[in-house]
C-alpha cells in the first residue's frame, strides 16, 4: 500500500515536471510570438512610413521650409522661433511691401522699332466745328515682337590679281575660322553648345530646331563641333578656372549621379558630375564641375590636389581621405540635417518638431546676418566677422539645445531603429564636428544649397537627354558645364562669351588667358563699356 501511494506521488511529479516543462516551451512560444508581433508591427510601420514618403517623392511638393504653423500644433518651441524673428526687425521699421503681380515693362534694353500709326487725312476734322485738329504729343503702346532665328551663310568673294606676265597671283587673306577648312561660323559652335548645356536640348532636338531653318546639321557634325570646342576653349581655360578657384580659403562641394553608356557593352554605369564653388556673395562667383565615373575618393582628391582650408559638404565621406591628407576642415550642412527632420514630421512622428525648431533658429540667425550686411554694405571679410561673433553669441546655445534634444532622441527606446526620426538624429550626431565647425568659421554659410542649386541645371538637363553617350561624353560635358554654369552665376550671354572667345583663343598668349574666364571676360567688357 505504502509502495504504492509513493509510485503514484513519483509519478505525479514527473507529470508534474512534465507539465511545468510544456509550460515553460508555451510561455517561450508566446515570448517569441509576441516579439515577433512587435517586429512585424515595427516592420509595418517603417513600411508604411516609407511608402507615404515615396508618396510625398513622387506627387507632394517639395520644400525646404517647414510651416511655422505645423510646427506650433507640435511643440511650443516655436513661440521662441516667432520672438526671434520679430526681434530681427525693428519695432518702427515698416515692413517690406509684398511684389505685387501688375504687368512689368518690356526690358529697356530690348531694340525698338517705331512705326508710325496716324489718323488719315480725312479725319483730322473736329466733328463739332469741323476746324482742322492740331498734334498734341504722340500715344505710344509697346508691344513684343519675336523675331524667329535663322541660319545663314556667309560667302566671302575675293577678287584675285596675276601680274600680266604671270610673275604672281595674288588674293586677300580668308579671315580666321574657327579650324582651317572649316565648314561653320564660331556662331553655330556657340549656338550648339549653348542649346545642349544652357538649354537643356539634346542633339536630336537641335536637329528638328535647324531644320525649321532650312539647315541641315547631323548629330554627329554637332558632337564634333562640341568636341572641337572643348578642345580649343573648355579646356585651357578650365585649367586656368580650376587654379582660381583653388586660391579660395573656403569652398562647396556636392555631386549628382548620371547615368553613362557603358563602351563596348550593353546597359549603362553610374557616373558623377561634381560642382565645386567659392562661397556665394564673393565679389566673382567661380564655379567648376568635374566628371567621374564612380563615387570613389579619387575624384575629390585628384581636383583638389594640394588645396587646403574649409570645405562645405554633404555628409559623404568621400571626401574624407584628402580632408585628412591636406588637413582640410569639414563644414556641415545643416539644409540636409533639416530634410531628414522634416521627412520624419511629415510622416507622422511629432518628436521631429522640437528639433526642426532648433533648426529653424539657426537658418533665423543666418538670414538676420545677411540682411544686416546688405543694410551696412558690408564686404565678404566683414560678414564673416560679423558671422563668427553673432554664431558664438547667439548660435551656440541652439546648437546646444538641439544636440541635447538629438541625444535625448538617441536614447529613447520607442524611437523606432529604422525610422525616419532614427536616421535624422543619427546623421546629425554623425555629423556633429562639421556642423559645429561653422562656430569656428565665419566665411562659409551653413547651408550647401547654392552647389546644389548649380547641379539642379544639370539635373534638369539630365530629364531631356537622359544620359552621357560615353566617359569622354561625360568629361566633355562637365568642362562646358562650368562655363555655361559660371556664365550663368556672373550674368554673362553664353552664346555671345563662347562665340567671342573662340575668335580670341587663338591669338590670347598663355599669360593672359586669365582674360577669357567668364568672369575675366565679364570684366574686360565691363572695363571697356566703363572707358
Amino acid at each position: 500500500m505504502h509502495v504504492t501511494a509513493v509510485n503514484d506521488l513519483e509519478l505525479a511529479n514527473r507529470e508534474l515536471l512534465v507539465l511545468r516543462e510544456q509550460l515553460a516551451a508555451k510561455e517561450a512560444e508566446i515570448d517569441a510570438r509576441a516579439k515577433e508581433l512587435e517586429e512585424n508591427a515595427a516592420r509595418i510601420a517603417d513600411l508604411t512610413e516609407q511608402i507615404e514618403y515615396l508618396r510625398r517623392q513622387l506627387f507632394g511638393r517639395r520644400r525646404e521650409s517647414i510651416d511655422p504653423n505645423q510646427l506650433a500644433l507640435f511643440d511650443s518651441m516655436n513661440s521662441e522661433l516667432r520672438e526671434l524673428t520679430n526681434a530681427a526687425t525693428p519695432a518702427g521699421e515698416p515692413k517690406k511691401p509684398k511684389k505685387g503681380h501688375g504687368r512689368a515693362p518690356l526690358s529697356p534694353e530690348l531694340p525698338r522699332e517705331s512705326i508710325a500709326v496716324d489718323l488719315p487725312e480725312a479725319e483730322r476734322i473736329c466733328p463739332d466745328c469741323g476746324k482742322p485738329l492740331k498734334s498734341i504729343g504722340i500715344e505710344v503702346t509697346e508691344r513684343a515682337h519675336m523675331i524667329p532665328a535663322r541660319m545663314c551663310v556667309k560667302r566671302y568673294e575675293r577678287p584675285k590679281y596675276a601680274c600680266p606676265d604671270g610673275h604672281a597671283v595674288k588674293v586677300a587673306a580668308l579671315p580666321d575660322g574657327v579650324i582651317d577648312r572649316g565648314k561653320y561660323e564660331a556662331s553655330v559652335y556657340a549656338f550648339v553648345a549653348t542649346s545642349k548645356y544652357a538649354d537643356h536640348l539634346p542633339l536630336n532636338r537641335i536637329q528638328g530646331i535647324l531644320k525649321r531653318y532650312g539647315a541641315h546639321l547631323p548629330r554627329q557634325t554637332m558632337w564634333d563641333l562640341l568636341v572641337r570646342l572643348d578642345e580649343l576653349v573648355a579646356q585651357p581655360v578650365l585649367k586656368q578656372m580650376r587654379t582660381e578657384l583653388l586660391q579660395e580659403n573656403a569652398l562647396q562641394a556636392d555631386e549628382t549621379p548620371i547615368r553613362v553608356q557603358r563602351e563596348g557593352h550593353k546597359g549603362t554605369k553610374q557616373g558623377y558630375l561634381w560642382s565645386w564653388r567659392n562661397v556665394r556673395g564673393s565679389p566673382v562667383e567661380k564655379v567648376v564641375a568635374d566628371f567621374c565615373m564612380d563615387r570613389s575618393a579619387s575624384g575629390p582628391t585628384a581636383f583638389l590636389g594640394e588645396w587646403t582650408g574649409t570645405m562645405l559638404t554633404d555628409g559623404f565621406d568621400g571626401t574624407n581621405p584628402v580632408a585628412v591628407r591636406n588637413d582640410i576642415k569639414r563644414a556641415g550642412c545643416f539644409a540636409h540635417a533639416r530634410r531628414k527632420f522634416r521627412d520624419a514630421l511629415e510622416s507622422g512622428d511629432k518628436r521631429a518638431a522640437a528639433a526642426l525648431n532648433s533648426i529653424g533658429e539657426l537658418f533665423a540667425i543666418e538670414r538676420d546676418l545677411v540682411d544686416r550686411s546688405h543694410a551696412e554694405g558690408l564686404t565678404l571679410r566683414e560678414l564673416a566677422t560679423l558671422r563668427l561673433r553673432e554664431r558664438q553669441l547667439r548660435s551656440k546655445p541652439v546648437l546646444e539645445r538641439l544636440y541635447d534634444i538629438a541625444f535625448t532622441l538617441d536614447e529613447d527606446a520607442s524611437v523606432s531603429r529604422g525610422s525616419r526620426l532614427q536616421k535624422a538624429v543619427t546623421y546629425l550626431i554623425n555629423q556633429r564636428a562639421s556642423l559645429m565647425a561653422h562656430l569656428e568659421c565665419g566665411e562659409i554659410p551653413i547651408h550647401n544649397n547654392d552647389t546644389e542649386r548649380d547641379l539642379r541645371h544639370a539635373a534638369v538637363g539630365r530629364k531631356n537627354w537622359m544620359i552621357f553617350g560615353s566617359q569622354r561624353g561625360g568629361e566633355v560635358a562637365a568642362r562646358l558645364y562650368s562655363l555655361v554654369l559660371s556664365c550663368k552665376l556672373n550674368s554673362v550671354d553664353v552664346q555671345a562669351y563662347l562665340e567671342d572667345v573662340l575668335g580670341l583663343i587663338g591669338t590670347t598668349p598663355a599669360s593672359a588667358i586669365a582674360t577669357l574666364t567668364p568672369w575675366g571676360w565679364a570684366a574686360e567688357r565691363s572695363a571697356a563699356t566703363v572707358a
